[in-house]
């Protein structure tokens, strides 16, 4: 059926919305940890796209109509929600920013009346389309203060991407689909995810990978930091029944039991993954260099804080004592009978001290196995940094096992 202008009039005054949701999910915890609503019209049981209707939105000048019945039709569905997925990811027309006043609390008198939180609400944004960024900040300042959560959408590659990301220093950054494609094989997109990745882990931001649509795209994406996933690899847009139905919580299981077999079995993931060790031993070499011995420990609390994969950090100097805390992450579970090594303890037999000062290998990975800290599995990188007295300082990062 060809769609006309007429059609998609009569959509928009009859106010024939409906509204599919695709789940953003979290292969850690592999549970649904968010909803994007999606809005298609519907004529006489016909989907609609939603770039139809916003198109002719702009040629006729009700885009601010239209993306107002768009998001009270999404969180009128999302009220009768299950519970356990918190938070309903809604696409916000920043071009109507350029003719309203920015921040006039529509977004969060429609998120009350639909019984919703403001900390149960993402706000998805694409700055691109604002002529004047004042009113951009305006508007992200008003709905962070009422407890709104911002996701900066389709960040991909260009000059301006980390403008973009500077500006609105979202709490939330979703990665395109034009970055995700295909990115095992591809050099350039990898080096540019793991660069947005980078960014992220400096402002606080979480991840999410948008448009996976193959098990190496989800391998690749994990391994280099990302913290969330949403594609077809996983499920589709779909009716609200669907999402919390017995086959979608398969397909998350099944898709967790692939990236194991994958992980074991990819070449291409293996050298991925050594990378991705490589720049969490790096960058935290980086934030210590020129530190003074005394700011070591603050230094490594707030890296672990900041870096979820890692269950605890140590220094170890020349002679292969420890000279720090064993610095943990936060809630980490230790088993009976295992105890993290304090202050002066001496590990010049361990590996991963003498790797490195022996210049063996450096940065130095460990193959999994028990911790001596917590009794659960663990793998150990490590490599060196100066000191300010010009002494060797051997850094080490356990990781936790997924």
């Amino acid at each position: 059926m060809k769609i006309t202008s007429e059609i998609v009039s009569e959509i928009i005054e009859n106010k024939d919305i409906y509204v599919d949701f695709q789940p953003i999910y979290s292969l850690n915890t592999k549970k649904v940890i968010g909803l994007e609503a999606l809005a298609r019209g519907d004529y006489h049981g016909d989907a609609v796209s939603p770039t139809l209707l916003f198109n002719y939105a702009r040629e006729n000048n009700c885009v601010l109509d239209v993306d107002r019945l768009c998001r009270e039709k999404a969180m009128n569905a999302f009220t009768h929600r299950n519970e356990s997925v918190p938070t309903l990811f809604i696409n916000f027309e920043t071009s109507v920013l350029n003719n309203v006043v920015p921040g006039n609390g529509e977004i969060m008198r429609t998120a009350a009346e639909n019984h919703i939180s403001p900390e149960n609400v993402v706000i998805e944004l694409n700055e691109s389309y604002v002529k004047d960024s004042y009113d951009l900040m305006m508007f992200v300042d008003f709905y962070r203060s009422k407890g709104f959560l911002i996701a900066l959408d389709n960040v991909s590659t260009g000059l301006d991407t980390m403008n973009r990301i500077m500006l609105i220093n979202p709490d939330i950054i979703k990665i395109d689909r034009a970055i995700i494609s295909n990115i095992e094989s591809n050099s350039y997109n990898q080096e540019v995810f793991k660069s947005i990745i980078n960014t992220a882990k400096r402002i606080g931001a979480l991840t999410i990978a948008e448009g996976v649509e193959t098990v190496d795209e989800v391998i690749t994406c994990m391994l280099m930091g990302v913290d969330y996933f949403q594609g077809f690899y996983f499920s589709k847009p779909e009716q609200f029944n669907y999402i919390f139905s017995n086959e979608a919580r398969l397909k998350l299981e099944d898709a967790a039991v692939k990236l194991n077999l994958s992980i074991k079995n990819n070449p291409t993931v293996v050298n991925v993954q050594i990378e991705a060790y490589k720049r969490i031993i790096y960058d935290l070499i980086s934030t210590l260099t020129g530190a003074e011995r005394e700011e070591y420990d603050a230094i490594l609390k707030q890296y672990v804080s900041e870096h979820k994969e890692i269950e605890c950090v140590f220094l170890i100097d020349e002679k292969g004592f420890q000279i720090s805390d064993t610095v943990m992450s936060d809630g980490c579970e230790i088993l009976p009978g295992y105890t993290p090594a304090i202050r002066g303890v001496n590990h010049d037999i361990k590996n991963y001290f003498y790797a490195i000062k022996e210049q063996i290998e450096d940065p130095f990975i460990s193959g999994w196995y028990i911790s001596a800290a917590t009794g659960k599995n663990c793998k150990t990188i490590s490599s060196h940094l100066y000191g300010r007295d010009g002494k060797l300082i051997v850094v080490c990062v356990d990781l936790k096992r997924r």
